[in-house]
């Protein structure tokens, strides 16, 4: 009996271990493949990581087509990158590397510019701004002109617009009132004197604004009042500028620029400024305009943020609407963006 007992004891605790040693042999082949998981996981991040790098390079800089660029270093990792193609078809070749683990990424895509949204007005202002619109928000020497003009801001004898469109009746209403009690008489375009026309607007400005934002050619990112003299483009070479917080244009010398310039914060004008193009201001942005010298905006303005205050103590304030103007950086402005054909891995 006693010997029966012992071979049983002896038998299950061959048993035992021969499970143990199971559970360790697959635990440890557990741990190796989640590691193994892991690095492939790894890989594949710094890959697509890596395309996604070199195509917002590649949107500024078109010199870096057909080359390659080796060795970068991301997430523990690196990563070569092969780009070729013409804009049409962009091909871009992502090889990467991680603990031994290597992937590989595929992608094809088209540059295509930003579309342009010309302003229905020389002016427009949204709901928004109008409902916080104060009586005294436009006054002084200031002409809002929705008449068609050159690109050297003549009069063009062309079809006309609204000087200042807004989206009802409501705010129409509230903005004659502001125009009667600052006896502001520039505010020319279509439908007579004073010109301001309730429009069927179709573009959710606030997400234009923020889809040119997010595809810039110089981005000013400040929440300080600084000085500025930047140009931001010329009619020969328009660009997209994205001001990113507080800006405060004070100098001797006109501050001047040529394209699509959006503004997420507050914009105050004391000096000299024109631009040529689309100006958008949206988000949190308060226009302030407080004039010592001469500003102009020949294209068209659009203010899609909280408020705007014009107030033109000396020199004079124009918005001109430009369709010249705006049909020129339509054609012209170079900045991109990339659609994703197919993405391989």
């Amino acid at each position: 009996m006693g010997k029966g007992v012992l071979i049983i004891a002896l038998g299950m605790s061959v048993i035992v271990s021969f499970f143990i040693l199971k559970l360790n042999a697959n635990s440890k082949e557990n741990l190796s493949t989640t590691v193994n998981m892991f690095e492939q996981t790894q890989a594949r991040l710094i890959a697509n990581s890596g395309v996604e790098i070199f195509l917002e390079r590649l949107k500024h800089n078109r010199s870096m087509m057909n080359s390659s660029f080796a060795d970068n270093e991301l997430f523990g990792g690196d990563y070569d990158i092969v780009i070729s193609g013409p804009d049409s078809l962009v091909r871009v070749t992502s090889t990467a590397r991680f603990m031994g683990v290597q992937h590989t990424t595929v992608v094809e895509a088209a540059a295509d510019k930003v579309p342009l949204h010309p302003g229905p007005g020389a002016m427009y202002l949204s709901a928004g701004t109008v409902a916080g619109l104060k009586k005294n928000a436009i006054n002084g020497s200031i002409e809002i002109n929705g008449n068609d003009h050159d690109l050297s801001g003549n009069l063009t004898g062309g079809g006309a617009v609204p000087g200042i469109a807004v989206d009802g009746i409501t705010q129409k209403n509230s903005v004659l009132d502001m125009i009667t009690k600052n006896t502001i008489d520039q505010v020319l375009g279509s439908g007579g004197s004073p010109s301001v026309s309730a429009i069927t607007n179709t573009v959710d400005w606030g997400e234009y604004a923020q889809l040119v934002a997010d595809n810039p050619d110089i981005i000013i990112d400040t929440q300080e009042k600084v000085k500025t003299t930047n140009e931001w483009g010329t009619q020969a070479d328009p660009k997209i500028t994205f001001i990113n917080g507080d800006i405060h244009i004070n100098n001797s010398q006109a501050a001047s620029g040529c394209g699509i310039l959006v503004v997420n914060g507050n914009l105050e004008i004391n000096g000299g400024f024109e631009y040529t193009g689309l100006v958008i201001a949206f988000k949190e942005t308060s226009i302030d305009i407080k004039l010592n010298g001469n500003a102009q905006i020949l294209g068209s303005l659009v203010v899609a943020g909280n408020e705007i205050n014009v107030d033109v103590s000396s020199g004079n304030f124009k918005a001109l609407y430009s369709s010249a103007a705006l049909n020129l950086i339509a054609t012209l402005l170079a900045t991109k963006r990339f659609s994703i054909l197919s993405w391989y891995e």
